[in-house]
């Protein structure tokens, strides 16, 4: 009886840790967030971020901020398809497109780039006249 006790209540433990849990995702997007923008630590950003998303499918701002860490880390394809992950969660967030054309133009699509750039001054980002010029 014990051992069922315990079989069942480590059975509990482990499902309870694979469920969406939002506030632990809140807590490792910050967490990330910051080794990225504060400390430029973009490999163990990118792990905690990937934690956050573990805890919640939905945390559009840790798919944003994995995708960063993953440009600075020259992993282009990867880092378009978070950025690409965080506007499907969120249509209008202007910095994600403004990063899928920073990304494209890092690769040299400059059409894909100027795409993205026009969504973004489309959905509110400020300070894109340099960027557009390009595109014109």
């Amino acid at each position: 009886m014990k051992r069922l006790m315990f079989l069942l209540s480590t059975v509990l433990l482990l499902g309870m840790n694979s469920c969406d849990n939002p506030s632990k995702s809140r807590v490792y997007t910050e967490e990330g967030s910051k080794l990225l923008l504060r400390y430029s630590k973009f490999e163990e950003a990118e792990e905690t971020l990937t934690k956050a998303i573990k805890y919640d499918k939905h945390n559009f701002e840790a798919y944003y901020y994995r995708g960063c860490a993953k440009v600075n880390g020259q992993k282009y394809k990867e880092a378009i398809a978070d950025f690409e992950k965080a506007v499907e969660l969120k249509p209008d967030y202007a910095d994600a497109y403004f990063n899928l054309g920073n990304t494209y133009f890092l690769m040299h699509e400059e059409d894909k780039a100027c795409e993205y750039y026009r969504l973004a001054d489309k959905y509110g980002r400020p300070n894109l006249e340099d960027h557009l010029r390009r595109c014109n």
